[in-house]
C-alpha cells in the first residue's frame, strides 16, 4: 500500500517536471541577463534580463522534451508522452478508475 501511494507521488510529481525545468533555466537565463546588463540603464537591464530568461526557458525546455523523447525508461517511470502530456493510463492510477454510470438511473428523475 506505502510503496503504491508512494509512486503515485512520484508519478504524479512527475509531471509537474516540465514546467519545473522550464522555470528554473527560465530564472537561471535571467540571473545570467542581469548580470551582463549591470551597465545598462533600468529599461534596458530589465530587457535583457527578460531576452535572457525567453531564451533559458525555450533552451530548458528543448532539453527536457529531447530528454524525454529519447528515454523510453524515463516516459515509463513518469507515465507520459515524447511531448511530457501525462498518459490516460497515469491519469487513471493517479485519479482512480472513473464512477461507472448507475444503470438504475435513467437520468429523468425529478
Amino acid at each position: 500500500m506505502i510503496a503504491k501511494a508512494a509512486r503515485l507521488l512520484v508519478r504524479a510529481a512527475g509531471w509537474l517536471l516540465t514546467p519545473i525545468a522550464t522555470i528554473v533555466t527560465a530564472a537561471l537565463g535571467a540571473l545570467v541577463g542581469a548580470s551582463l546588463s549591470v551597465r545598462l540603464s533600468p529599461a534596458g537591464g530589465l530587457a535583457v534580463s527578460l531576452v535572457a530568461g525567453l531564451i533559458g526557458a525555450t533552451i530548458g525546455l528543448a532539453a527536457w522534451l529531447r530528454l524525454l523523447r529519447r528515454s523510453p525508461e524515463l516516459r515509463d517511470v513518469l507515465a507520459v508522452t515524447p511531448e511530457g502530456v501525462p498518459t490516460d493510463q497515469g491519469i487513471a492510477e493517479v485519479l482512480g478508475p472513473e464512477p461507472k454510470d448507475n444503470p438504475e438511473r435513467t437520468g429523468n428523475e425529478s
